[in-house]
């Protein structure tokens, strides 16, 4: 045998055994699970990143042990390009194919939640917001005015045009995107709700309606007397008597309130005193929920005119007129002897009383 003849079959058979070699690493590649983990592996695709970037950061987390072989499934299967940014959980035997498909196609993706509490004002929305971990924050050093600017509504105020509800977002969403989702759904509620409202309320439109969702919000104490207060309110409103909502001269008084109404805020004169101005106050008080809006849209057909908390603070008790109510207030007294140590308590003696100075039948 020729020299020539000994190097070409040593060439071929060294060639044959590399690419034996290749084949069973890439089968063992295909079928060997890259995830041991009994609670699986979490991993965040961050946007902007590529099949190429991951494979090497799986990599070098010892997740992969072959990325040129991750890379070329990738061109195999033609999904180069089909990368979906998120926070994915791989669990337990899961493969590089497997793995592939659920980044190209956001199948396992891990979703996170940021819940909007009814009655929540928007300073509160803010707070909680910021103190997200899993959002991208861009509004932190934001107005509310340059917030509503970027929604591309700058001519409205911010507060009370977010619809309370829980949304679900993926890690890294920018925060503007998920008020954005809020302030679409707000629109969405509250223009339905218009279109089949009540007849005859005394609302020119449906940002007044609003206004008044967000006061009723925070004056209910239990659901079922949203649409009880919402009559009150009405009924107020068309006898042109004040409405003398505590929770408008509380988000008035702003950052000072401590707990209690005292004389001084009842007579200040900033415009969301309901017991100085007639009328709604300028913009809502706070992020009405879907029954608060509801409520006023379908108030229920009472005369009643004033309520006060019952003694236990539970509930309230509804009156027609200024005789029931002072009898209703002297019972919620009788009911408590330590009433004048009770903040809560207090605030409604206090309203009692400035209803008396103030209404009129």
């Amino acid at each position: 045998m020729t020299t020539f003849r000994r190097v070409f079959l040593l060439a071929a058979g060294m060639f044959l055994a590399v690419i034996v070699g290749l084949g069973t690493a890439w089968e063992n590649f295909l079928k060997t699970p890259v995830v041991n983990d009994v609670q699986g592996v979490r991993y965040n695709v961050r946007a902007g990143a590529s099949f190429k970037s991951v494979s090497t950061d799986l990599y070098n987390l010892h997740i992969l042990k072959h990325p040129c072989f991750f890379m070329a499934l990738v061109h195999y299967r033609g999904v180069t390009h089909s990368l979906k940014a998120g926070e994915y959980l791989f669990p337990k035997g899961t493969t590089p194919l497997r793995m592939i498909e659920q980044i190209a196609t956001g199948t396992g993706m891990i979703y996170h939640s940021f819940t909007i509490i009814p009655g929540m004002t928007f300073h509160q929305l803010r707070q909680t917001l910021d103190k997200s971990v899993e959002l991208a924050h861009t509004t932190q050093n934001l107005s509310d005015a340059a917030i509503m600017q970027r929604l591309g509504h700058s001519e409205l105020k911010a507060e009370g045009q977010f619809f309370p509800d829980t949304y679900y977002f993926v890690v890294d969403s920018s925060d503007i995107v998920l008020l954005k989702r809020a302030f679409n759904a707000m629109q969405t509620k509250l223009n339905t709700a218009w279109s089949h409202r009540a007849v005859d309320l005394p609302f020119q439109n449906s940002y007044e309606a609003l206004i008044a969702a967000s006061i009723i919000e925070k004056e209910a104490n239990v659901k079922s007397e949203l649409p009880i207060i919402a009559g009150v309110l009405s009924n107020r409103l068309r006898r042109g008597i004040m409405l003398q909502f505590d929770p408008t001269v509380i988000y008035g008084v702003g950052a000072r309130y401590d707990g209690t109404i005292y004389k001084r805020d009842l007579l200040e004169n900033n415009p969301y005193n309901t017991y100085v101005h007639k009328g709604l106050p300028p913009t809502p008080i706070s992020m009405p929920g879907k029954e608060a809006i509801e409520a006023v849209m379908h108030p229920d057909g009472n005369n009643y005119l004033y309520f006060v908390a019952r003694g236990d603070g539970s509930t309230h008790q509804f009156s027609r007129t200024l005789v029931e109510h002072n009898a209703a207030v002297a019972a919620s007294k009788k009911y408590n002897p330590w009433f004048f140590n009770t903040a809560l308590v207090k605030k409604y003696l206090l309203k009692s009383f400035t209803q008396t100075i103030f209404s009129t039948n």
